[in-house]
């Protein structure tokens, strides 16, 4: 038997010959695996970074989104009322307006029944063969409709199938913690409340400010509209800058980069959002470097109050309508507006009759009695920045790879609101959290229902398998109009089933174009080595009349085999972490930035990589090269070794 040296140096020797097809082969086999591989480890570096982001934003958790699904005919009137329907209004009205009257008969106060408004109210788009119920609608300007609805809902909460008790037994069932609460905070929105700006309240504005009809509108004016929520510190860990309530000045607030460098850029100079993402990100770091411990005050002036400013833009209206009209009589009793920031309301002028003075009196004691009376109030609230969220529109995450990481890590939920952390509010001193005089409800029974019974909550799942459980069979996306389920949910924090999905096409592709590239592979390398070994017959033939066995020729084939294989694994290779590389120092910076502008996080620890050589596929892939290489060298091999060598010597 041939020495194992003696085999590998006549195989050496092989490798000089033919080399024409043998380099076209070897580069065409590499060529495919190199593909492979760079496939491989940019994908598998991308879904770490992803997933790194991901369990930062929910700490280490996968998070979802929950809201009950109530249905309209409790959240709302009829859309088709039913004689039924019209009965039972008319039956809740009567005592609710009963009530009322009992209350003013007990204070001793006269009762104006023309005051009342009915919930019913004829519709202006019946016809003359009409049905009796096609010809009314709800009037939802009456009081008595908020109290019908509010009672309709409270009855269905006693049997509902989604309040919070029923989510924690259902949630049980995929081992769902946290149900974290997304509260109100019961701070009146604007008009009643405005921002100070430069020093003074804006009272020409009273509508609610969006920059377009989307969440992401309402949310980058959240902290102009006095929009706020209270979420669970957890939620909310990854913008917060400050996490100590020692050294807050106000109630801590999160708003969004965007409304902070439109309300207070000028004064840090700082500019509006730039559009590349390199420069995104230094303006991000900028917005919470320069801004964090920002205070700024919001007034808020109560219904008596907000009456006031209201006759007061009225009167100088009319004023100014009627300044040359010789009849018009200015109304005697004229205010003006605070000549401060959340200054008081002045009388400007007041030329009343003393029984005009004495009726008004009479009337505020009515009001006392009756416990309605609303003495006029202003209460001045400070807010400090102590977070910075990045808010992103929503795109199309399959137009770009940059679109993609952004809707993959940019919060996931359709909040309005800027962010009060709770337990951080909760450490506040009495005197800087929210006056109780502004966040009275006027309507408790609704406040308890809407904030404790029926809330929005986060829910965490320690796996994206349990969190896609939950969301496939317990709930509906939120935009399904059509939901039977009890609950709405969506995924909280990041869309991690964008990664998750995209995982499974990767793996899915993977599965077709591995076996691909084998097949192909074993196609050229027996094609290669066939080729040869049937050139080479008469080399053959010579070895084995020289007196060498099959055995020895198989050897010095099957190491011929391994050396081409060595050679298109390490072509492989290199070419395949070459590129992996180069595409990483390529577009890894680049989305880098994306990352973090989106994550909403400005950190030198964390990076968005394409680079990782820590799939198991890879060594996989060098297993197969050889395993391949061995199986299509032998077909040709035990043709060739087969043959009569003198007839191979004949023929040559």
């Amino acid at each position: 038997m041939i020495r194992p040296s003696y085999a590998y140096e006549l195989a050496h020797t092989k490798l000089r010959s033919k080399r024409g097809i043998l380099i076209t082969s070897i580069i065409v086999s590499s060529l495919m695996f190199a593909a492979l591989i760079a496939s491989i480890i940019v994908f598998t570096a991308a879904e770490k970074s992803a997933v790194s982001f991901i369990k930062t934003a929910g700490n280490d958790k996968y998070l979802v989104q929950v809201s009950p699904n109530i249905p309209v005919s409790v959240r709302d009137a009829p859309s088709s009322l039913s004689a039924k329907d019209i009965d039972e209004i008319k039956a809740f009205e009567k005592k609710y307006y009963d009530a009322i009257r009992q209350k003013y008969v007990n204070a001793g106060v006269s009762y104006d029944s023309s005051s009342e408004v009915p919930i019913l109210k004829p519709n202006p788009f019946r016809t003359d063969d009409s049905s009796e119920s096609a010809r009314w609608m709800v009037d939802y300007t009456s009081p008595a409709t908020s109290a019908w609805l509010t009672e309709k809902l409270s009855v269905y909460a006693k049997t509902a199938p989604n309040t919070y008790d029923k989510l924690k037994a259902i949630g049980a069932k995929y081992g769902a913690t946290g149900y974290y609460a997304q509260a109100s905070t019961a701070f009146p929105t604007l008009p009643q409340s405005r921002l100070i700006e430069d020093g003074k309240e804006d009272f020409s504005s009273n509508d609610i400010k969006s920059s377009n009809p989307t969440s992401y509108g309402y949310l980058i004016n959240a902290a102009y509209n006095s929009n706020y929520q209270f979420r669970d510190d957890s939620l909310v860990d990854r913008y917060l800058l400050t996490k100590s309530a020692k050294s807050l000045k106000g109630v801590p607030v999160i708003i969004t980069a965007q409304e902070a460098a439109s309300l207070f850029g000028k004064e840090v100079g700082i500019g509006s959002e730039p559009k590349t993402e390199s420069d995104k990100r230094k303006w991000l770091k900028d917005i919470q470097e320069k801004l964090n411990g920002h205070t700024y005050q919001v007034c808020t002036r109560n219904s008596a109050e907000q009456a006031m400013i209201a006759q007061i833009q009225q009167d100088y209206s009319d004023i100014e309508k009627n300044k040359d009209t010789p009849s018009y009589k200015e109304p005697n009793l004229q205010l003006q507006l605070p000549s401060s920031a959340c200054g008081d309301i002045t009388v400007k002028k007041d030329t009343r009759t003393q029984i005009e003075k004495n009726a008004q009196k009479k009337t505020d004691e009515e009001q006392r009695k009756l416990g309605l009376y609303v003495a006029p109030a202003h209460y001045l609230t400070t807010f400090q920045i102590v977070g910075i969220m990045n808010a992103q529109p929503f795109s199309e995450y399959s137009t770009s790879v940059e679109s993609y990481i952004k809707n993959l890590l940019s919060p996931q939920d359709d909040s309005f609101s800027a962010v009060v952390p709770a337990q951080l509010y909760e450490q506040l001193p009495d005197s800087l959290k929210f006056n109780d005089q502004i966040t009275t409800q006027t309507d408790p029974t609704r406040y308890e229902l809407d904030n404790t019974t029926f809330v929005s909550r986060v829910l965490e799942f320690s796996s994206i398998d349990k969190a896609r459980a939950f969301l496939s069979n317990e709930a509906c996306p939120s935009h399904d109009l059509g939901c039977t389920k009890a609950f709405y949910a969506d995924p909280y924090g990041s869309n991690y089933l964008i990664l998750d999905e995209i995982g499974k096409l990767f793996r899915q592709i993977l599965t077709v174009a591995l076996p691909a590239s084998i097949g192909m592979a074993l196609i050229i390398m027996w094609f290669t080595i066939s080729r040869i070994m049937s050139e080479n017959r008469k080399e053959t033939a010579v070895y084995r009349a020289m007196g060498a066995k099959r055995i020895d020729i198989t050897a010095i084939y099957t190491i011929y085999t391994l050396l081409i294989a060595a050679r298109v694994s390490a072509i492989s290779f290199i070419l395949g972490i070459g590129v992996a590389y180069a595409v990483d120092r390529i577009y890894g910076p680049q989305l880098t930035d994306t990352s973090l502008s989106a994550f909403g996080i400005i950190s030198n620890e964390m990076h968005f990589s394409l680079f990782s050589l820590s799939s198991p596929l890879l060594l996989g892939i060098l297993g197969i090269i050889f395993v391949a290489s061995i199986a299509a060298s032998i077909q040709p091999l035990i043709r060739n070794v087969m043959r009569p060598p003198i007839r191979d010597m004949r023929e040559e």
